[in-house]
């Protein structure tokens, strides 16, 4: 399923340390370089204004993709809203009848046949994947004293320079964000998933493109979700704002 995403002053960025580490490796040029990489990237993503933006709308069109890689079909056309952390709304068809909604930790689907709760086994996995956002790592595992960040140095990643940032939660929760060396933005989120059927782990990410500034806001006009090096699914924008929207849209109600 489609995915979805405090203040600059309050980022404990250089000066902070992670409560659980010793002082001598909170100081380690790894953490050092981390937090300057992710001050760089949130600077550039808008700062301020981006951590105060919690409402996201957007359309655009959804496209899939085969095992082998290839497109399944022309893409769906969607409308998207988004409230970080974790509730958001995806409408699809030309005329808008299947829709998909998260709100609370729960979820439902809404077509013509009424309201369905969603099934245990897709609740799992947008939650995994909600968790690791984008939005959920910049601003709040940035923003927590006890988020351990260490810089895993410069790379490539589809052929252009990054520099590669590993997040680790109080909790143990990690994830790795790529970002940009020319422009700081990110390019890639990715962490280690368990499959739950056969226990075998693979590669989950995220890659964002196509970045465009929304009134002082930077956003990502292409999304796409890879699980090992197959690529599932595209989101294509069209349009985004970031104005907010009525609550009513995150209550599951039958169409009309």
């Amino acid at each position: 399923m489609p995915l979805a995403w405090l203040l600059l002053a309050a980022l404990p960025f250089a000066p902070a340390v992670p409560a659980r580490l010793p002082q001598a490796a909170a100081n380690t040029p790894a953490v050092a370089a981390a937090h300057r990489t992710v001050a760089q990237a949130i600077a550039a993503l808008g700062g301020d204004e981006y951590l105060q933006a919690n409402e996201r709308s957007g359309k655009g069109y959804l496209y899939t993709f085969n095992s082998a890689g290839e497109l399944n079909g022309t893409g769906t056309q969607f409308w998207s809203y988004y409230r970080f952390p974790g509730d958001e709304r995806l409408e699809l068809t030309k005329k808008r009848n299947v829709i998909y909604i998260y709100s609370g930790g729960k979820g439902w689907e809404v077509t013509f046949r009424g309201v369905t709760p969603m099934l245990r086994r897709t609740m799992a996995n947008y939650k995994e994947v909600s968790a690791h956002s984008l939005d959920v790592i910049l601003k709040t595992w940035a923003a927590d004293p006890a988020t351990l960040m260490l810089d895993e140095g410069n790379g490539l990643y589809d052929q252009a320079p990054i520099d590669s940032v590993l997040f680790t939660t109080k909790d143990g929760v990690s994830a790795t964000v790529d970002f940009s060396l020319l422009t700081h933005l990110p390019v890639r989120v990715h962490w280690q998933r368990t499959d739950p059927d056969t226990g075998g782990r693979y590669v989950e990410a995220v890659v964002y493109g196509n970045w465009a500034n929304i009134g002082g806001i930077e956003a990502a006009f292409s999304v796409d979700r890879y699980q090992g090096p197959q690529r599932l699914e595209q989101q294509y924008y069209t349009d985004i704002s970031f104005a907010p929207f009525a609550d009513s849209l995150f209550t599951p109600k039958p169409l009309k």
